[in-house]
């Protein structure tokens, strides 16, 4: 109350004076802490055994013709990505990737098909290689055959110049 009575006018008067009680003021928050953190934990949970049931499952490949990518935790599902649809590549590394793999990251396929439409109108949803290993390594070899499939369609058979560095189909996978 002395503090108070410092900032009081010149014929100010105090009608009501008190603290707040001790108990609900301070284990309040910490009861909803705790009980927010229980709840988040259990999500936490749920959340981490999910990821590794569906990481068990998860297979990705780069062959000579698409793109295959295996999920599914209870059937197994298969998205496929032909050469010949792809418009976009990009490589992401995550503070994740930096933090809990040294070399890791995420390839992500754009093609024509994958647009999706939200709040703010269309936008692009790729096809993901998710936290791969060396992901600059794939990516270059993943452009690397890109660009040979490609080639190969523009130039078939009969069509092919007469040197064509384009199509391989000797690839052995990058070196990790």
């Amino acid at each position: 109350m002395e503090e108070i009575s410092q900032i009081l006018d010149k014929n100010e008067k105090v009608l009501w004076h008190g603290k707040p009680n001790f108990l609900p003021f301070v284990f309040g928050p910490l009861i909803i802490g705790i009980v927010s953190l229980f709840f988040f934990g259990i999500f936490l949970l749920i959340f981490f055994f999910y990821s590794w049931l569906v990481y068990k499952y998860i297979d990705y490949a780069i062959t000579n013709k698409r793109v295959i990518i295996k999920s599914g935790l209870i059937g197994r599902d298969f998205k496929t990505v032909d050469y010949d649809k792809i418009t976009n590549v990009e490589v992401n590394v995550s503070i994740w990737d930096k933090l809990l793999a040294k070399s890791s990251g995420t390839i992500c396929i754009f093609t024509a098909g994958t647009v999706s439409y939200g709040r703010h109108g269309p936008y692009q949803t790729p096809y993901r290689l998710s936290n791969i290993p060396e992901p600059y390594k794939v990516f270059k070899f993943f452009k690397k055959v890109s660009f040979d499939v490609k080639t190969d369609m523009e130039y078939p058979n009969k069509y092919r110049p007469r040197h064509n560095p384009g199509y391989n189909t000797g690839y052995s996978p990058p070196r990790m």
